[in-house]
């Protein structure tokens, strides 16, 4: 009996990590933007054509300045896979090769959600993607991933 208690605790732990990380994996991811910006929504293909640089500006000409999570970030390829049904490591080579060619800047790697929430507020034309429990009042949510 000990033993069968005992391996019963053992797998607590295990269970709620289990549930933690899948409850990770579905949350929604949000982009952002900072307030002062003056559109209110964003298709997925053009968020799409934006995040793979194959556009730098929104329907309105404002060249948009793109934050991105850190590169080990659990948010980013799942981001990547949401919004540009890509890997973010490919996004990653897609941007090396804009960047070699002179057309233009990938995403500037933040940090975390609260990193990314900060630097968009701090930038006019700004934007960037978190968990949609990181939004404050200091951004404004364009489009909603699920």
């Amino acid at each position: 009996m000990k033993n069968l208690k005992l391996s019963g605790l053992k797998s607590i732990p295990a269970t709620v990590l289990l549930c933690s990380l899948a409850s990770l994996s579905v949350a929604d991811i949000v982009v952002i933007v900072n307030p002062a910006l003056g559109i209110s929504s964003l298709s997925n293909k053009d968020l799409k054509r934006i995040y793979l640089g194959k556009v730098s500006s929104i329907a309105d000409g404002t060249e948009m300045q793109l934050s991105d999570q850190k590169f080990d970030a659990p948010i980013r390829e799942q981001f990547y896979q949401k919004c540009c049904s890509s890997s973010a490591q490919k996004a990653r080579s897609r941007w090396a090769g804009i960047l070699f060619s002179g057309n233009g800047q990938p995403p500037a790697v933040v940090g975390g959600d609260s990193d990314i929430v900060a630097w968009v507020a701090a930038h006019q034309d700004g934007m960037g993607y978190v968990n949609s429990a990181a939004v404050t009042s200091s951004v404004k949510v364009l489009v909603t991933l699920k």
